[in-house]
């Protein structure tokens, strides 16, 4: 099975051929997730699947321009909305699973390693800390609420200097890893694959503190069977199994 991955939103082309596989445009803190759901799709059908990860936000603004996607798996209601005002196509929505959010600290952090969240919490409030990175909360739902977060809280950043802002919430992850930043805010899901096990410490932030960050699937193009059973496969119990399995909370039947 051929799969397109990437963690920044792949450029296409609005006016080319659409492809025999499946084009679907998916929210970045899915990337490992919708991957295997995808697999499984291709094991119990047969279609496959192009998949391209990024931000809701440009997502949205690439669907209204035109371009040729199929399913688009949203990180935020509002971006299902703006498609839908602005003359986009969409021939179904739903509300797919719902997201969390965690405080990593890597091990390259330059902090002593904190115990708790209170001891995170307390090295925030004091500013005692390089850099920290969350998804760009201007159009990644994961950085609004991480946004949220911090605010409810009471540490948000005053020192914005301090603050490096990912495209998405890969990014930010990234940035994290990569030794430029003591700590950040990514989804829940982050923490615990395989990639990252054992390169950190993280920790649950409370849902009271950021709205729910519930996750939409929209179907673009009713006329496509092979998206209509794409888009009906993410609320298959294979899909369930994979969904809870990342740690996402499903919204229903």
């Amino acid at each position: 099975m051929r799969i397109t991955i990437c963690l920044l939103p792949l450029l296409l082309s609005f006016q080319e051929a659409r492809t025999e596989s499946l084009n679907v445009a998916v929210a970045s803190n899915l990337t490992h997730t919708v991957t295997e759901i995808s697999e499984a799709f291709y094991r119990d059908e047969g279609n496959r699947v192009n998949l391209t990860f990024g931000s809701s936000g440009n997502f949205a603004r690439q669907i209204v321009q035109g371009a040729p996607y199929q399913v688009f798996i949203s990180a935020g209601e509002h971006y299902v909305d703006f498609i839908r005002a602005n003359g986009g196509r969409i021939n179904a929505s739903k509300l797919l699973v719902y997201g969390g959010l965690s405080l990593y600290v890597p091990e390259t952090s330059r902090l002593e390693k904190p115990g708790t969240l209170e001891d995170v919490l307390k090295i925030l409030q004091y500013g005692d800390y390089r850099r920290m990175s969350i998804a760009n909360p201007e159009h990644a739902p994961y950085g609004q609420a991480a946004r949220d977060a911090l605010v409810n809280a009471g540490v948000w950043v005053v020192n914005h200097k301090k603050l490096l802002l990912g495209e998405n919430a890969a990014q930010a992850m990234q940035f994290c890893l990569s030794g430029s930043v003591d700590l950040c805010i990514v989804p829940s899901s982050f923490p615990g694959l395989d990639q990252f096990v054992g390169k950190g410490t993280s920790f649950q932030l409370p849902e009271r503190w950021h709205m729910p960050i519930a996750q939409y699937a929209v179907l673009l193009d009713e006329d496509d069977d092979q998206a209509l059973r794409y888009y009906d496969y993410l609320w298959s119990r294979s899909s369930g199994e994979i969904f809870r399995k990342y740690g996402y909370g499903l919204a229903g039947p």
